[in-house]
């Protein structure tokens, strides 16, 4: 996808045009994704840790500026004022600089690794926010459904009790899962309106902007699943997680060298002075730090203790990109399943018993409230069918996130409010 850091070039307003082309058709999960990449100011934020580093780069090429100085002393008795100008530079500077532009440059470096596994993260996290979208959209729809199923029933029941034919009791259940569903219709109504902002706020929209429209149903599963063999090993070999803490290693290891050399004699100012008593007399100065308290100890043991820190993290990252890789192969696998069950043998089933419990009720042998129960049931299949889609959808995108070369976010995405409640068909 195309991703453009917004520096006031011609580039910028051919994104803007390109948001408002994508704006217009329905979004995708994929459309939504470029959106936020060209238009969330969050990340354009994010791009400017390059500049920084790339300014640090250049500034440890730099050599330091010389320092000048001066000095007037008049005798208080009278006569002649002293004159006094010098000028000494950081002799030693010179010989550091390239030490200073390896740290630099790895710094540089990670710098790059750790926008790109941002970039990853960000889009991540739009995908997902995009399908629990898709989820609470097509759950609303649901809501909409029973509402209108169990006021169905309950108006049947009252013609019911006002015949004599329940009791008071079966007539107040009725009302109470009428009523209850309601309050479900509410919160799947908020939840939606919620995942709508979020999503937007991905998106970084705002004004007219805000009236976007997408498909309000998840997609489903699809026939073919991403190749899962050698799963671990590809991890290991395209995981930005790695990269960045080798890079950090380099980082340690660099600056550990460039305290080694640094650590006697930091710097050794050298120049002329020029001063007037009288005649005027030139020559060279010097300056030499003397190591007799700190010799650089404390630095090189830091700069180890960083290095030794560096090795161990990237030893325990492996591990973890390891049982990562594993854990969102069974996850996603695992997911599909339950999605595919529910799709090929419970929602057939349902809708069988339906039929069945139809042709029932056209022969007199079942009544109308029972009728419209295996209804509420055969919607309560399909609720959780589209929970076990959505976990589906969010475990791909982790296993996406591990082909890409970054780990997915270590808390497992919930469904929210699509979650279920109490059944309720129960008596």
């Amino acid at each position: 996808m195309a991703v453009v850091w917004n520096r006031g070039t011609d580039l910028d307003a051919e994104a803007a045009q390109k948001v408002r082309a994508l704006l217009g058709d329905t979004l995708t999960a994929d459309a939504a994704v470029q959106v936020a990449l060209l238009n969330n100011r969050d990340l354009q934020a994010t791009y400017a840790e390059l500049g920084v580093a790339q300014a640090d780069l250049v500034q440890a090429g730099l050599l330091k500026n010389p320092i000048f100085a001066s000095a007037v002393r008049v005798p208080l008795a009278g006569g002649q004022a002293e004159l006094a100008f010098s000028a000494v530079m950081d002799f030693l500077d010179i010989f550091y600089r390239p030490l200073r532009k390896r740290v630099a440059a790895a710094r540089l470096e990670d710098a790059k690794l750790h926008v790109s596994g941002a970039l990853l993260d960000f889009a991540a996290a739009v995908q997902v926010a995009f399908y629990r979208h898709q989820a609470h959209e097509q759950m609303l729809e649901m809501r909409q459904t029973i509402v209108h199923a169990l006021g169905a029933s309950l108006e049947v029941a009252r013609r019911l009790h006002e015949a004599g034919n329940i009791t008071d009791l079966d007539l107040a259940r009725e009302r109470a899962q009428a009523e209850e569903a309601k309050v479900h219709l509410r919160l799947a109504e908020t939840a939606v309106r919620q995942s709508r902002e979020r999503l937007q706020t991905f998106m970084g929209l705002w004004g007219e902007e805000t009236d976007w429209e997408i498909d309000r149903r998840l997609p489903d599963i699809p026939e073919r699943e991403i190749e899962l063999e050698g799963l671990e090993g590809f991890a290991i070999r395209r995981s930005i997680d790695l990269a960045s803490a080798r890079q950090r290693i380099v980082v340690a290891g660099e600056r550990l060298g460039f305290n080694r050399a640094a650590s006697l004699v930091p710097e050794l100012p050298l120049g002329v002075v020029a001063k007037r008593e009288g005649e005027w007399e030139v020559g060279p100065a010097l300056a030499l730090p003397v190591p007799l308290f700190d010799q650089g100890q404390a630095r090189i043991g830091r700069a180890v203790a960083e290095l030794r820190r560096a090795h161990q993290e990237y030893y325990a990252l492996a591990v973890r990109v390891r049982s990562t890789a594993r854990a969102v192969r069974d996850r996603v696998q695992g997911a599909r399943d339950r999605a595919l069950y529910h799709r090929d043998i419970l929602l057939p089933l349902r809708e069988r018993i339906l039929n069945e419990a139809q042709l029932q009720y056209n022969a007199m042998q079942l009544g109308v409230i029972d009728l419209l129960r295996v209804r509420e049931e055969q919607i309560q299949a399909a609720v959780a069918y589209l929970e076990a889609l959505l976990e589906y959808w969010s475990a791909r995108t982790d296993l996406e996130q591990v082909i890409r070369g970054r780990l997915p976010v270590p808390e497992p995405i919930q469904a929210g409010p699509t979650v279920r409640p109490k059944n309720m068909v129960e008596h």
